[in-house]
């Protein structure tokens, strides 16, 4: 009802506000364009007028109808309520996301605490392991090295072959000299 009301257009024409000009004493074709023009200016304004005229009863009446007032106070009750369960939803959202980001640290503290025990259990390992020989380590030549097969080849190389008996020799005489080895003829 107040929806057409308030789109209110008159169909009526104002022809009686036209005696302004008179179109049938024009002189000529522009003339006679010229006093419409200034005719349909004044029944435009007069149409306007009415119209807004009939739209601010409209309003008014609006206003006072208690069916209307009734259905504004239900609307701004029904948007009280939707920003109220927004703002629930909101709340409920932020406390999950802290719990969850709670969660996550929490598990990745204990994840951390698990992986330096690891860490520490290797670094045990490791140091004890250390103090054994590694058995790809040549102590003669003081070399290190990546697989058994490069240890082979090592020892049977003319520069380990020479320190092994320069080696031995020195263990010979020290033996001769404590009296604990037999003389060589």
């Amino acid at each position: 009802f107040y929806g057409w009301w308030q789109s209110y257009c008159t169909k009526k024409s104002y022809m009686w506000l036209d005696d302004l000009y008179d179109v049938r004493q024009a002189d000529g074709r522009r003339i006679l364009r010229a006093m419409e023009k200034e005719n349909k200016k004044i029944t435009d304004e007069a149409k306007k007028e009415f119209n807004e005229s009939v739209r601010s009863l409209v309003l008014h009446i609006k206003k006072k109808d208690p069916r209307c007032i009734a259905q504004k106070e239900k609307q701004k009750q029904l948007e009280e309520e939707r920003l109220a369960a927004e703002k629930r939803r909101k709340e409920e959202q932020r406390r999950k996301r802290a719990e969850e980001i709670e969660r996550i640290t929490k598990q990745e503290q204990d994840m951390i605490a698990e992986h330096e025990e690891r860490l520490d259990g290797l670094l045990n390992e490791f140091s004890d392991s250390e103090e054994e020989a590694d058995p790809f380590y040549c102590p003669l030549c003081k070399k290190l090295f990546k697989s058994d097969k490069m240890m082979k080849q090592h020892e049977k190389s003319k520069k380990h072959k020479e320190k092994l008996a320069e080696l031995q020799g020195e263990f010979a005489e020290e033996l001769q000299a404590a009296g604990l080895a037999p003389k060589l003829i």
